[in-house]
């Protein structure tokens, strides 16, 4: 989706989807129901032949640095959670990101800000799923990106219950863990980064890969 603020912005999304044909039989009748459990596929939608559950969603914003004027009105003017990557950019650095960013400018011109991205629950905890979703999704995406962020914040826990700062800061972690095994390195307070072009990403979804792909 071309941003109309600028044409040097681009706001995108993608999902991991499971089809689900027709059952055949009363085995594949009991195995459908459990699919269909709001745990496994958030959202479904209709096939000829079945239906797509969706089990993953990923959202982000793409800001070309070559092309954008107005990287702050950019982000001010969409949610507030883009608001929290505006301490990237500064600018004295190179093409207006961070001073100690720009030698990741030799890798792209483009910052790509990962906004959320959630696995449906019954996913969760079997060795690196999401993990590898992600690894996979940024490999389409992060092409020509010099550098990739992300806030971690466990989106889950409801608005009025994240007074509880024991379990936030419990949760956070959690999140915190799952993007450094990913590659990533935190980066003023709450904010975590990535450089594509290095080993460290790499090297972690190649791991992964391994792992579930041969079990």
């Amino acid at each position: 989706m071309d941003a109309d603020d600028d044409p040097a912005t681009l706001e995108w999304s993608c999902k991991a989807v499971l089809p689900v044909w027709e059952p055949m039989d009363d085995e594949e009748v009991a195995e459908g129901e459990r699919l269909l459990s709001p745990d496994v596929s958030p959202s479904r939608s209709s096939r000829d032949d079945g239906e797509e559950l969706t089990i993953f969603r990923m959202s982000d914003l793409t800001l070309d640095l070559w092309r954008i004027h107005r990287i702050y009105d950019s982000l001010d003017s969409r949610s507030s959670g883009y608001e929290h990557f505006a301490r990237l950019f500064d600018p004295s650095g190179g093409m207006g990101l961070y001073a100690e960013f720009e030698e990741c400018l030799i890798g792209g011109t483009h910052v790509v800000l990962m906004d959320r991205a959630r696995l449906a629950p019954a996913w969760r905890g079997l060795g690196g799923v999401g993990r590898l979703l992600i690894g996979r999704l940024l490999r389409w995406t992060t092409n020509s990106a010099a550098l990739v962020a992300t806030h971690p914040f466990p989106i889950d826990i409801p608005v009025d219950e994240r007074d509880d700062k024991a379990r936030l800061a419990r949760e956070t972690a959690v999140v915190q863990k799952t993007w450094q095994s990913l590659g990533f390195e935190p980066f003023h307070d709450d904010l975590w980064v990535m450089q594509p072009h290095l080993r460290p990403h790499g090297d972690a979804v190649q791991r992964l890969e391994n792992t579930l792909l041969a079990n």
